[in-house]
Protein backbone atom coordinates (compact mmCIF):
# COMPACT_ATOMS: atom_id res chain seq x y z
CA UNK A 1 0.00 0.00 0.00
CA UNK A 2 1.67 3.13 -0.80
CA UNK A 3 2.58 6.07 1.39
CA UNK A 4 1.58 9.56 1.03
CA UNK A 5 2.92 11.31 -1.51
CA UNK A 6 6.71 11.95 -1.05
CA UNK A 7 7.15 15.42 -0.15
CA UNK A 8 8.04 17.36 -3.94
CA UNK A 9 8.28 14.21 -6.04
CA UNK A 10 4.60 14.51 -5.91
CA UNK A 11 4.32 10.54 -5.82
CA UNK A 12 3.36 8.47 -4.12
CA UNK A 13 5.54 5.53 -2.80
CA UNK A 14 5.42 2.22 -0.52
CA UNK A 15 6.22 2.55 2.93
CA UNK A 16 9.31 0.32 2.59
CA UNK A 17 11.84 0.44 0.41
CA UNK A 18 14.42 -2.51 -0.22
CA UNK A 19 18.47 -2.02 -0.14
CA UNK A 20 19.99 -5.24 -1.58
CA UNK A 21 23.29 -6.70 0.12
CA UNK A 22 24.53 -10.29 -0.78
CA UNK A 23 23.89 -12.68 1.64
CA UNK A 24 26.36 -13.60 4.37
CA UNK A 25 26.54 -17.03 3.69
CA UNK A 26 26.04 -17.23 -0.38
CA UNK A 27 24.24 -20.29 -2.29
CA UNK A 28 23.89 -21.55 -5.72
CA UNK A 29 20.65 -19.26 -7.29
CA UNK A 30 20.47 -16.69 -4.17
CA UNK A 31 21.12 -13.53 -6.96
CA UNK A 32 18.18 -14.50 -9.19
CA UNK A 33 16.42 -15.04 -6.09
CA UNK A 34 16.63 -12.15 -3.96
CA UNK A 35 16.52 -9.30 -7.00
CA UNK A 36 13.33 -11.48 -8.27
CA UNK A 37 11.41 -11.26 -4.79
CA UNK A 38 12.56 -7.57 -4.24
CA UNK A 39 10.80 -6.95 -7.98
CA UNK A 40 8.03 -8.87 -6.68
CA UNK A 41 7.45 -6.67 -4.00
CA UNK A 42 7.25 -3.63 -6.17
CA UNK A 43 9.61 -1.33 -3.97
CA UNK A 44 12.07 0.97 -4.79
CA UNK A 45 15.23 -1.09 -4.68
CA UNK A 46 18.56 0.50 -3.39
CA UNK A 47 21.11 -0.60 -5.74
CA UNK A 48 23.97 1.02 -4.09
CA UNK A 49 26.08 -1.76 -2.68
CA UNK A 50 26.93 -3.23 -6.26
CA UNK A 51 25.22 -1.44 -8.99
CA UNK A 52 27.37 -4.36 -11.31
CA UNK A 53 26.20 -7.33 -9.36
CA UNK A 54 22.24 -6.22 -9.38
CA UNK A 55 22.24 -4.21 -12.32
CA UNK A 56 22.86 -7.76 -14.42
CA UNK A 57 19.85 -9.44 -12.59
CA UNK A 58 17.76 -6.50 -13.18
CA UNK A 59 18.23 -5.84 -16.84
CA UNK A 60 15.10 -5.81 -18.77
CA UNK A 61 13.09 -5.54 -15.37
CA UNK A 62 10.90 -2.68 -14.37
CA UNK A 63 11.47 -0.93 -11.22
CA UNK A 64 11.90 2.45 -9.28
CA UNK A 65 15.98 2.32 -8.61
CA UNK A 66 17.76 4.38 -6.15
CA UNK A 67 21.33 4.96 -5.52
CA UNK A 68 23.78 6.86 -2.95
CA UNK A 69 26.60 8.94 -4.16
CA UNK A 70 30.62 7.56 -3.00
CA UNK A 71 31.45 10.67 -0.82
CA UNK A 72 34.07 11.39 -3.16
CA UNK A 73 32.75 14.73 -3.18
CA UNK A 74 34.47 15.59 -0.58
CA UNK A 75 37.81 15.04 -2.11
CA UNK A 76 37.32 17.61 -4.78
CA UNK A 77 39.82 20.75 -5.13
CA UNK A 78 37.20 23.24 -6.85
CA UNK A 79 33.96 23.29 -7.81
CA UNK A 80 34.66 21.55 -11.68
CA UNK A 81 36.54 18.60 -9.89
CA UNK A 82 32.97 18.13 -7.45
CA UNK A 83 31.31 17.92 -10.72
CA UNK A 84 33.92 15.58 -12.48
CA UNK A 85 33.92 13.17 -9.81
CA UNK A 86 29.98 13.03 -9.30
CA UNK A 87 29.26 12.70 -12.73
CA UNK A 88 31.90 10.27 -13.16
CA UNK A 89 30.27 7.82 -10.18
CA UNK A 90 26.42 8.18 -11.57
CA UNK A 91 27.89 6.95 -15.11
CA UNK A 92 29.56 4.32 -13.81
CA UNK A 93 26.56 3.65 -12.00
CA UNK A 94 24.23 3.82 -15.24
CA UNK A 95 26.65 1.82 -17.03
CA UNK A 96 26.84 -1.36 -14.44
CA UNK A 97 22.77 -1.24 -14.25
CA UNK A 98 22.36 -1.01 -18.09
CA UNK A 99 19.75 1.91 -18.10
CA UNK A 100 20.14 6.06 -18.74
CA UNK A 101 18.12 6.69 -15.98
CA UNK A 102 17.84 6.15 -12.18
CA UNK A 103 15.16 7.30 -10.40
CA UNK A 104 16.57 8.47 -7.20
CA UNK A 105 20.30 10.26 -6.91
CA UNK A 106 21.30 10.84 -3.20
CA UNK A 107 24.38 12.98 -2.59
CA UNK A 108 26.10 11.20 -0.12
CA UNK A 109 27.35 13.36 3.03
CA UNK A 110 29.82 12.13 5.70
CA UNK A 111 31.40 15.26 6.75
CA UNK A 112 30.54 19.18 5.93
CA UNK A 113 31.35 19.95 2.75
CA UNK A 114 32.88 23.04 1.48
CA UNK A 115 30.65 25.62 -0.76
CA UNK A 116 32.22 24.49 -4.02
CA UNK A 117 31.85 20.80 -3.42
CA UNK A 118 28.60 21.28 -2.80
CA UNK A 119 27.49 23.45 -5.62
CA UNK A 120 29.96 21.25 -7.65
CA UNK A 121 27.79 18.61 -7.46
CA UNK A 122 24.79 20.06 -7.29
CA UNK A 123 25.33 21.39 -10.88
CA UNK A 124 26.15 17.73 -11.98
CA UNK A 125 23.22 16.75 -10.37
CA UNK A 126 20.78 19.61 -12.49
CA UNK A 127 22.40 18.98 -15.56
CA UNK A 128 21.82 14.91 -15.13
CA UNK A 129 18.11 16.12 -14.36
CA UNK A 130 17.65 17.91 -17.22
CA UNK A 131 19.24 15.55 -19.60
CA UNK A 132 16.65 12.44 -18.10
CA UNK A 133 20.02 10.53 -16.34
CA UNK A 134 17.82 11.49 -12.74
CA UNK A 135 14.51 11.71 -11.94
CA UNK A 136 14.92 12.99 -7.89
CA UNK A 137 17.71 14.57 -5.98
CA UNK A 138 18.56 13.40 -2.67
CA UNK A 139 20.50 14.12 0.06
CA UNK A 140 21.99 11.47 2.31
CA UNK A 141 22.69 12.15 5.30
CA UNK A 142 25.40 9.04 6.15
CA UNK A 143 26.94 10.67 9.40
CA UNK A 144 25.78 13.51 11.89
CA UNK A 145 23.04 15.45 10.81
CA UNK A 146 24.86 18.81 11.16
CA UNK A 147 27.19 17.58 8.61
CA UNK A 148 24.32 17.37 6.22
CA UNK A 149 22.51 20.34 7.24
CA UNK A 150 25.78 22.25 5.67
CA UNK A 151 25.10 21.27 2.22
CA UNK A 152 21.44 21.83 2.52
CA UNK A 153 20.58 25.06 4.27
CA UNK A 154 21.49 27.16 1.88
CA UNK A 155 20.59 25.01 -1.44
CA UNK A 156 17.09 23.98 -1.83
CA UNK A 157 18.06 21.84 -4.69
CA UNK A 158 16.68 18.33 -3.04
CA UNK A 159 13.64 17.27 -3.45
CA UNK A 160 14.22 13.82 -1.10
CA UNK A 161 16.63 12.67 2.42
CA UNK A 162 18.21 9.55 3.45
CA UNK A 163 17.91 10.18 6.99
CA UNK A 164 19.32 7.25 9.83
CA UNK A 165 16.80 6.45 12.38
CA UNK A 166 16.34 3.75 14.69
CA UNK A 167 15.63 3.45 18.75
CA UNK A 168 19.14 3.66 19.55
CA UNK A 169 20.04 6.76 17.61
CA UNK A 170 18.25 9.48 15.84
CA UNK A 171 19.89 12.22 16.34
CA UNK A 172 20.39 13.27 13.01
CA UNK A 173 16.56 12.95 11.92
CA UNK A 174 15.84 15.29 14.95
CA UNK A 175 18.24 17.57 13.51
CA UNK A 176 16.95 17.56 9.34
CA UNK A 177 12.81 16.76 9.88
CA UNK A 178 11.91 20.44 10.90
CA UNK A 179 13.73 21.44 7.91
CA UNK A 180 12.55 18.38 5.38
CA UNK A 181 9.34 19.71 6.61
CA UNK A 182 9.70 23.32 5.89
CA UNK A 183 10.47 22.74 2.27
CA UNK A 184 8.62 19.98 1.56
CA UNK A 185 11.28 17.44 1.33
CA UNK A 186 10.13 13.86 1.24
CA UNK A 187 11.85 11.96 3.72
CA UNK A 188 12.86 8.41 3.93
CA UNK A 189 14.50 6.67 6.63
CA UNK A 190 17.11 4.15 7.06
CA UNK A 191 19.02 1.44 8.96
CA UNK A 192 16.20 0.90 11.21
CA UNK A 193 18.00 -2.52 12.37
CA UNK A 194 21.91 -1.58 11.69
CA UNK A 195 21.98 0.58 14.72
CA UNK A 196 25.65 0.50 13.25
CA UNK A 197 29.02 -1.64 12.77
CA UNK A 198 27.24 -3.77 10.14
CA UNK A 199 25.40 -6.06 12.60
CA UNK A 200 21.55 -6.13 12.94
CA UNK A 201 20.45 -5.70 16.65
CA UNK A 202 18.47 -8.60 16.10
CA UNK A 203 21.55 -10.84 15.87
CA UNK A 204 23.17 -10.07 19.49
CA UNK A 205 23.74 -12.85 21.18
CA UNK A 206 22.68 -13.39 24.70
CA UNK A 207 19.73 -15.21 24.31
CA UNK A 208 18.47 -14.83 27.89
CA UNK A 209 18.33 -10.90 27.34
CA UNK A 210 16.55 -11.46 24.14
CA UNK A 211 14.11 -14.39 24.47
CA UNK A 212 11.83 -12.73 22.65
CA UNK A 213 13.77 -12.49 19.42
CA UNK A 214 11.69 -14.53 17.62
CA UNK A 215 8.77 -14.62 19.97
CA UNK A 216 5.14 -13.12 17.75
CA UNK A 217 3.55 -10.16 18.88
CA UNK A 218 0.17 -9.56 16.68
CA UNK A 219 2.04 -11.45 13.94
CA UNK A 220 5.51 -9.59 14.00
CA UNK A 221 8.67 -10.33 14.97
CA UNK A 222 10.35 -7.17 17.10
CA UNK A 223 12.44 -6.41 14.32
CA UNK A 224 8.95 -6.15 12.33
CA UNK A 225 7.73 -4.24 14.96
CA UNK A 226 10.94 -1.24 15.04
CA UNK A 227 9.69 -1.19 10.80
CA UNK A 228 6.52 -0.87 11.51
CA UNK A 229 6.59 1.87 13.74
CA UNK A 230 9.16 3.87 11.76
CA UNK A 231 7.50 3.64 8.73
CA UNK A 232 4.35 5.17 10.30
CA UNK A 233 5.96 8.13 9.77
CA UNK A 234 7.64 8.59 7.00
CA UNK A 235 9.31 5.21 4.34
CA UNK A 236 11.58 3.42 5.37
CA UNK A 237 14.68 1.79 4.19
CA UNK A 238 15.40 -1.55 4.75
CA UNK A 239 18.21 -3.49 4.04
CA UNK A 240 17.90 -6.95 2.93
CA UNK A 241 19.88 -10.53 1.85
CA UNK A 242 17.69 -13.08 1.51
CA UNK A 243 13.83 -13.43 0.12
CA UNK A 244 13.01 -13.86 3.52
CA UNK A 245 13.89 -10.85 4.54
CA UNK A 246 12.40 -8.95 1.69
CA UNK A 247 8.60 -10.86 2.90
CA UNK A 248 9.16 -10.51 6.47
CA UNK A 249 9.93 -6.30 5.81
CA UNK A 250 7.18 -5.75 3.59
CA UNK A 251 4.47 -7.64 5.78
CA UNK A 252 5.62 -5.37 8.70
CA UNK A 253 3.89 -1.99 8.12
CA UNK A 254 0.64 -4.30 7.39
CA UNK A 255 0.47 -5.40 11.10
CA UNK A 256 -1.17 -4.08 14.29
CA UNK A 257 2.00 -2.73 16.30
CA UNK A 258 2.64 -4.61 19.57
CA UNK A 259 1.93 -2.43 22.97
CA UNK A 260 5.29 -1.97 24.88
CA UNK A 261 7.55 -1.91 22.00
CA UNK A 262 10.16 0.47 23.94
CA UNK A 263 10.02 -2.11 26.86
CA UNK A 264 10.95 -4.98 24.60
CA UNK A 265 13.95 -3.16 22.93
CA UNK A 266 15.48 -2.24 26.38
CA UNK A 267 17.28 -5.53 26.52
CA UNK A 268 18.79 -4.97 23.07
CA UNK A 269 20.11 -1.29 23.89
CA UNK A 270 21.46 -2.24 26.96
CA UNK A 271 23.45 -5.14 24.98
CA UNK A 272 24.46 -2.48 22.29
CA UNK A 273 26.55 -0.69 25.19
CA UNK A 274 27.91 -3.76 26.74
CA UNK A 275 31.19 -4.22 26.04
CA UNK A 276 31.00 -7.92 27.46
CA UNK A 277 28.59 -9.05 24.95
CA UNK A 278 30.74 -7.10 22.63
CA UNK A 279 33.48 -9.67 23.44
CA UNK A 280 31.79 -12.37 23.02
CA UNK A 281 30.97 -11.86 19.31
CA UNK A 282 34.43 -11.04 18.85
CA UNK A 283 35.58 -14.56 19.23
CA UNK A 284 32.22 -16.13 16.60
CA UNK A 285 33.14 -18.13 13.94
CA UNK A 286 31.33 -16.11 11.35
CA UNK A 287 33.50 -13.35 10.16
CA UNK A 288 30.83 -10.99 9.95
CA UNK A 289 29.95 -10.77 13.30
CA UNK A 290 33.98 -10.72 14.15
CA UNK A 291 33.96 -7.56 11.96
CA UNK A 292 31.32 -5.94 13.43
CA UNK A 293 32.14 -6.52 17.09
CA UNK A 294 35.71 -5.75 16.52
CA UNK A 295 34.42 -1.87 15.50
CA UNK A 296 31.97 -1.90 17.94
CA UNK A 297 34.56 -2.42 20.22
CA UNK A 298 37.24 0.52 19.11
CA UNK A 299 34.46 2.73 19.25
CA UNK A 300 33.52 1.95 22.95
CA UNK A 301 37.22 2.59 23.63
CA UNK A 302 37.38 5.69 22.34
CA UNK A 303 34.09 6.77 24.17
CA UNK A 304 35.80 5.60 27.08
CA UNK A 305 38.75 7.68 26.41
CA UNK A 306 37.06 10.89 25.81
Amino acid sequence: MPSATLGRTNVAFPEVWLSLSPPYEPHEGWLDALVGSALEGGSPIDVSSQPGLWGGALRGKQACLMTIGDGDVVRSTEEAHATSLLQAHLIETLCALGRETIDFYFLRVREPLKEYQITGALAALENAKQEGHVRFIGLCADGEGLAAMSAWQFHDAFEAALIPRNPYDSSAYDAMKRLADERRVGVVTSRPLNWGYGLPFSALPSPWKLRNLTQSFYGLTIAQAVIASLAKENPVLVGVRTPKEVEMALEAPKNTLPDGLDAMLEPFLEAFDDDGVWEDIASDSRAWMRQAAQRRQKSLSRSLAK
